[in-house]
């Protein structure tokens, strides 16, 4: 199965996004995704420039003295699915050096739209089967709930079911 946001990030923050795919005529680096695939683990390279970034180190992998992006599943573990099915950078704020330089619209924009977008608009479409296909959360997750015990003991877990 394939590891998604390596190091634990939370939720992916929602940068100011215009919503386009791959397939869109628009492009929006904050929502498409296909630079982030790569068919190597040596895709996406720190540079000294981001020393300095709040990059997780669980989200890199050191291979031969040099410390790169972790891939998964071909692309960058940092790329995940909105609920809306748009592709964005769990880091984004902090993407190292080589992402702030491939810019939208450039060359190598339009080689990874044509190369890669395939590719990142079937994690788009997974997204959007996965949220629909998605049980509500009461179904999906039991509740916990930690009851005190008489006397001032420990408190002890309680797992409630959801109601019918």
């Amino acid at each position: 199965m394939c590891r998604r946001n390596a190091g634990g990030m939370g939720p992916i923050q929602p940068a100011q996004r215009s919503g386009a795919s791959v397939s869109s005529p628009t492009i929006d680096c904050t929502s498409c995704g296909a630079c982030c695939f790569g068919g190597h683990d040596r895709y996406i390279a720190l540079l000294p420039q981001d020393r300095d970034r709040a990059i997780p180190t669980a989200a890199t992998t050191e291979i031969a003295g040099q410390r790169y992006m972790t891939m998964s599943c071909g692309h960058c573990a940092q790329l995940g699915a909105t609920p809306d099915g748009r592709l964005v950078c769990a880091i984004y704020d902090e993407r190292p050096e080589a992402c702030r330089a491939f810019r939208a619209g450039s060359f190598e924009c339009n080689k990874a739209r044509q190369h890669r977008g395939g590719q990142a608009e079937a994690l788009r479409a997974l997204a959007m089967v996965q949220k629909a296909s998605a049980p509500p959360l009461a179904e999906a997750v039991p509740i916990l709930v930690m009851a005190p015990l008489p006397g001032g003991e420990a408190p002890a877990a309680e797992t409630l079911s959801p109601s019918p």
